[in-house]
């Protein structure tokens, strides 16, 4: 090898070397700050969700609207909007499953989807959108009327994961979640098989639509 060659041989040595070559922690080496920039800007963004109806047969009329959920910085938003004939209040919540309920999820057989039917396809709550995002004692029992509302509300996203991980354990990581809506009105007729929770009424806590949520 003349002293030309033997130069340049050098010198691409000792580029691979600068820039991570073949050797380990170079160009696939990751580092955790790298990572959770990563994870905060996938956070950041625009959600939504098609609200659907099911338990169709409760009402002549059938629910339908969104959920929309923005975060920017520490700012999360939720905004809910559902057509709906039956001025009764809506409770409403993102919950931890991946998929709405349907006819088949009808354990008992009595026609209905119960809320605990619900519960078992859904998984538990992990935010109630309530009238106080950044105060869950505060806000809870609070839910918009319908016939018909929209509902807008906002949240410091560092306190609103602190306070899902206290309190269920899970993360934010709202893709796939899904958003679950109850409320008929008092006059339908339901049979004693229609399951409950907490004391509720079976009007009250009836599901009526739901969505599964997607990153727009």
């Amino acid at each position: 090898m003349n002293k030309k060659l033997f130069t340049l041989f050098i010198l691409s040595l000792s580029l691979m070397s600068a820039c991570g070559g073949s050797g380990g922690g170079g160009s696939n080496g990751k580092s955790s700050s790298g990572q959770a920039a990563i994870s905060e800007l996938r956070a950041q963004g625009s959600y939504r969700a098609i609200l659907r109806p099911f338990n169709n047969h409760l009402s002549g009329f059938l629910p339908s609207g969104f959920a929309e959920i923005s975060i920017v910085g520490d700012n999360v938003s939720f905004k809910t909007m559902l057509d709906d004939d039956a001025r009764v209040i809506h409770m409403q919540s993102v919950h931890t499953g991946t998929r709405c309920p349907n006819a088949n999820d009808d354990t008992n057989g009595d026609s209905y989807v119960d809320i605990n039917e619900a519960h078992a396809v859904v998984g538990k709550v992990l935010i109630p959108l309530d009238s106080d995002l950044n105060n869950h004692a505060k806000g809870a029992g609070f839910y918009p009327m319908g016939g018909g509302y929209t509902y807008v509300e906002a949240a410091s996203l560092k306190n609103l994961e602190s306070v899902i991980k206290a309190q269920t354990g899970e993360k934010l990581n709202l893709a796939g979640r899904v958003v679950l809506i109850h409320g008929v009105d008092a006059s339908t007729m339901l049979p004693p098989t229609f399951g409950t929770i907490e004391g509720m009424p079976q009007v009250a806590s009836a599901p009526i639509a739901c969505g599964v949520i997607f990153r727009k």
